[in-house]
């Protein structure tokens, strides 16, 4: 590339995009599920050096404000998560790939990138998403005063997605996908809840990141100790719902989560 002019780079760069269609955003599941990428989200966590926190919130507004006038935005939300300062986190939701490749390329954009980078502590980590079980945009509520969000990762192994999942105490399941959509389906159900979706990373679908809003952190603190949410954990672990132990107690839970369930609290910006 290097005897090539920026300016041909560029018009080669956008000619590619252009040539993009849906059918390549499409994910598809082991089990042959096709999720189709419209709405599509990008899911981003932020990490700055605590005394560049206020800095760093100033420049996330200011970005807020360019991507929710970007054309083909539903939503674009700016976090802060509780108990760090210096934590924020970005929930951008699009009409399709295309429309959040053009903000992505687009100058706001770019500068926010490189006013932000000096101010981090560790990787800008930026995550495509599209729905496998999310409300439509416009009909979630915005955020208020009072309004809670949780976002959390959740690592399902591969073959402890679907039937057979061995790991689990019946290997007919319900299996790791299954568990989190009736997860939301009876989440969706309780007192205070604004949103409670699951989103499946584009580039990796055995990673997914549940979305919540709440009323209230009253709300969420209830939902977090009801039945459904406590046999979920149990389930996630690979245990008997409602033991809290692994049948054989000189071994460990034979979870079906890759990674710990990381379930952090927020409020908007």
């Amino acid at each position: 590339m290097r005897g090539l002019s920026c300016a041909f780079v560029a018009g080669l760069l956008l000619a590619c995009t252009a040539g993009i269609s849906a059918a390549q955003h499409e994910v598809k599941l082991s089990n042959g599920t096709v999720l189709q990428p419209k709405p599509y989200f990008i899911v981003s966590y932020i990490e700055t050096a605590p005394d560049a926190a206020k800095a760093a919130e100033a420049l996330i507004r200011k970005q807020v404000a360019i991507g929710k006038s970007a054309k083909g935005n539903l939503r674009f939300e700016a976090l802060k998560r509780q108990g760090h300062p210096n934590h924020f986190a970005i929930v951008e939701t699009w009409e399709d790939p295309q429309s959040r490749e053009a903000h992505a390329k687009s100058a706001g954009k770019i500068e926010f990138r490189k006013a932000i980078q000096p101010m981090l502590y560790s990787p800008y980590d930026e995550r495509p998403h599209v729905g496998l079980l999310a409300a439509d945009p416009k009909t979630v509520a915005a955020g208020r005063r009072g309004t809670v969000y949780v976002i959390t990762h959740v690592d399902i192994i591969p073959t402890e997605q679907f039937a057979p999942c061995k790991r689990q105490v019946d290997e007919k399941g319900p299996c790791g996908n299954a568990m989190v959509t009736q997860l939301a389906e009876e989440s969706r159900k309780h007192k205070g809840m604004v949103r409670f979706d699951v989103l499946t990373q584009s580039n990796r679908p055995n990673h997914m990141k549940i979305v919540e809003m709440w009323s209230s952190a009253r709300a969420q603190r209830a939902h977090t100790v009801t039945p459904e949410v406590q046999a979920f954990r149990d389930r996630l672990a690979g245990i008997k719902v409602g033991s809290g132990v692994n049948a054989n107690p000189l071994f460990v839970i034979n979870s079906l989560s890759g990674s710990l369930y990381d379930e952090r609290i927020y409020r908007g910006m």
